[in-house]
């Protein structure tokens, strides 16, 4: 499974690599995005895959920085 990890990434660039790494990895879903803790990003993220109609999941509910899309 491929992964993103926006540990480091700033807000305002964070959009852009989601979008691309969506893009890039359609044909091979699911993938991982690692967001951390921050509920900006988490936000973010949500915004971008939801704009592809795909679905984002929890990796775990014990820890919410980490979702699978398919």
């Amino acid at each position: 499974m491929n992964k993103l990890d926006l540990h480091g990434v700033k807000h305002r660039d964070a959009a852009n690599k989601v979008d691309t790494f969506i893009r890039r990895n359609i044909i091979n879903m699911p993938v991982e995005i690692i967001t951390g803790n921050s509920i900006d990003m988490q936000n973010i993220v949500r915004k971008v895959v939801t704009s592809y109609n795909l679905d984002i999941q929890p990796k775990s509910f014990v820890n919410l920085g980490s979702y699978i899309i398919k």
